[in-house]
């Protein structure tokens, strides 16, 4: 399954700079692959607007989609040296995300870094998309200080462990999780249905490939793709399980 266009999803933070670098380095090792910087600017006129303010406000929207475009170009620019398409969208950012996505083979999403409990929270935009895209998602954070094997993004696929829940199969989540790991000279241990937590403890894992069902059900969502999405320590990759008809 080879991967032609990479969508990040940038809103300038620290993870923001991470996920570009990710997709930087993916976009270099897949030659073929184009690179897209989506930040949402959503500006919405209240209903008591008059049309005279709704047109001050257009005026506005223009100005700053344009100096969204630049700031996204530099921001881009400061992060990787593989050529991209910065875009602005002015709709909310989990719904700008998810349409892009259609048109995407894969989407790289950086966490917001919180002390704690909720330093692995990622709010509704990042659950949204994990809700609703039927695009491969790879949610990337920042690494910890000394963590010197995940400091660049190329290290990220050392040890792609994979993870399937029963009843899915698994099939496809271990057919991409090989072609990164093939990439980037990493290995791939097939832990389909055994305890992630032992098999992240035994194989040091850089990087979880977990399936998801397709369609997903809301007792997988909140029993285990948010919270593998939220505290996981290691970034996660989710890939749909397409036409294999398996739901939790």
């Amino acid at each position: 399954m080879p991967i032609r266009s990479i969508l990040v999803a940038v809103d300038f933070g620290e993870a923001s700079a991470r996920a570009v670098a990710v997709g930087g380095a993916l976009a270099a090792c897949c030659r073929d692959a184009s690179l897209r910087l989506l930040h949402a600017e959503s500006i919405e006129a209240p209903a008591y607007f008059t049309s005279e303010q709704i047109d001050d406000l257009e005026r506005q929207r223009h100005t700053i989609t344009s100096q969204a475009e630049q700031f996204l170009s530099r921001f881009g620019r400061q992060h990787t040296a593989v050529p991209f398409i910065p875009t602005i969208d002015r709709r909310p950012p989990s719904e700008a995300i998810v349409a892009a996505a259609a048109s995407a083979d894969l989407v790289v999403m950086g966490t917001h870094g919180r002390h704690g409990l909720q330093r692995w929270w990622l709010g509704s935009v990042a659950e949204r998309v994990l809700r609703e895209t039927r695009t491969p998602l790879l949610v990337v954070r920042v690494p910890d200080v000394g963590h010197v094997a995940t400091q660049t993004p190329d290290h990220l696929f050392d040890r792609i462990v994979v993870h399937a829940a029963a009843p899915l199969p698994g099939n496809r989540v271990l057919a991409f999780a090989r072609v990164l790991a093939a990439c980037f000279g990493g290995v791939v241990s097939d832990e389909r249905h055994n305890v992630i937590e032992m098999a992240l403890e035994g194989t040091h894992a850089t990087l979880v490939a977990a399936s998801v069902p397709e369609p997903r059900s809301a007792a997988w969502t909140s029993n285990y793709g948010e919270p593998l999405l939220r505290y996981c320590t290691v970034p996660v990759l989710f890939v749909p399980e397409l036409n294999e008809g398996a739901s939790l």
